[in-house]
């Protein structure tokens, strides 16, 4: 049974040796083949419950004086998986419960889209004298590829709307692509509007 000290924030399940949090960082950098932010990193890991953050802070300075982990020296600080940490997530893996192993994974996929996202897209919101303006824009090298404005009642709108454009540009995309083009088929279901692409 983990003392109560190092137990704070961990869900069941989780992690409390810091030999199997470091294996669950190197894991998940080598599910995205990608840097990673450390803020983001830690995020997943601590924050979501999957080990305590001191310990987590902790396997990952362990691993960044090992040379298992890299960090950039930049303001991100990203964090990129070396080949003696590649090796260990390949032999050691199946020490990690499964289901530690797909939410790290899932959860290192959805930040770094996100991160792609906010590189390749903008949100700016314009006041005025009743709302505001939220205008979506996604970037294609110099020029816009997309630019949707949307009139709404307040900031806190505003602030979802960008949040959700931000997870997911592609699909607003997609979406309206396909139903200009005549390829989506528009229905109300159960009070949602359902787009399927034909």
């Amino acid at each position: 049974m983990p003392m109560q000290g190092f137990s704070a924030g961990v869900e069941p399940g989780g992690l409390y040796r810091m030999a199997d949090i470091q294996l669950l960082i190197c894991y998940m950098l080598s599910s995205v083949k990608e840097a990673l932010p450390r803020a983001t990193v830690m995020d997943i890991v601590a924050g979501g419950g999957m080990a305590n953050f001191f310990e987590t802070t902790e396997a990952l300075e362990g691993l960044l004086t090992a040379g298992s982990v890299t960090q950039s020296e930049d303001a991100e600080q990203l964090l990129t998986l070396e080949e003696n940490g590649r090796i260990a997530v390949e032999t050691l893996r199946n020490r990690l419960p499964l289901t530690l192993r797909e939410r790290s994974a899932k959860a290192a996929i959805q930040a770094l889209a996100r991160r792609h996202n906010e590189r390749d897209s903008d949100v700016s919101v314009t006041d005025l004298t009743h709302g505001c303006t939220v205008t979506c824009a996604i970037r294609d090298e110099e020029a816009p590829l997309l630019s949707l404005s949307l009139k709404v009642g307040d900031h806190q709108q505003a602030d979802y709307i960008r949040e959700r454009f931000l997870d997911d540009s592609g699909l607003l995309y997609r979406s309206i692509l396909s139903i200009l083009t005549g390829r989506a088929e528009v229905r109300e279901e159960d009070g949602r509007t359902v787009i399927h692409v034909l």
